[in-house]
């Protein structure tokens, strides 16, 4: 049975977490966010094997109609889907091919934001009057805007567990359970990795009823 990833990716921009950084915090990690939500009228019991995907979705503004999707980096989406597998395992849950028809598959996307200041006073415009225009005219290349100071870069991480056999009359395909990880995009590789597989497990530590 084929399931059309993208028709149910454009969640993801309904639920993202956006808000303003506390200036007070000292490490990347410290906001890190993991929202998780479930169907409490399903048995989970009743399901037993999942398949996931290769490869990590990335979502942006481009339209899917007949394309083939971006994905995130290949570090990034071994690092999740590694600890997806390694979870699923732990709570009971035997991964099999999506040929062998799986009860659960594992949908995963992720999205990236860039955050941008600028640094803007009014004074800074009065400190030279750009000729023939009199006081007020500052000028800074390449147009009429204050420099960049200072920015960061913010990610999200959807899961959506999905449950091909509970297709709909309208061949809508329920989600059972969702997992929204959202934090800031800052500092090495390895640091970014691991806070992946740290949020990702959070998610399952917040969601028990998933133990078979």
């Amino acid at each position: 049975m084929k399931i059309n990833a993208f028709r149910i990716s454009g969640f993801l921009l309904l639920i993202l977490l956006t808000s303003c950084y506390s200036e007070s915090v000292r490490y990347a990690d410290e906001l890190d966010i993991v929202y998780t939500n479930y169907s409490p009228d399903f048995d989970f019991a009743t399901v037993g094997t999942y398949t996931l995907p290769e490869r990590v979705i990335e979502v942006d503004d481009s339209d899917f109609d007949g394309e083939d999707p971006e994905f995130i980096d290949d570090e990034y989406s071994e690092a999740i889907l590694a600890q997806i597998r390694q979870n699923m395992n732990d709570y009971g849950y035997t991964e099999v091919d999506k040929e062998n028809d799986p009860d659960l598959v594992l949908l995963v996307s992720a999205t990236t934001t860039t955050n941008l200041f600028y640094y803007y006073d009014w004074g800074y415009w009065n400190w030279w009057g750009y000729p023939g225009y009199g006081p007020g005219w500052g000028w800074w290349y390449p147009g009429y805007f204050p420099p960049v100071v200072t920015g960061y870069r913010s990610g999200s991480v959807l899961i959506q567990m999905t449950w091909p056999d509970g297709i709909g009359v309208n061949e809508n395909i329920p989600v059972l359970w969702t997992a929204v990880i959202n934090g800031l995009l800052e500092g090495s590789s390895e640091s970014i990795a691991e806070r992946l597989r740290n949020t990702v497990d959070q998610s399952f530590v917040q969601s028990p009823y998933l133990v078979q």
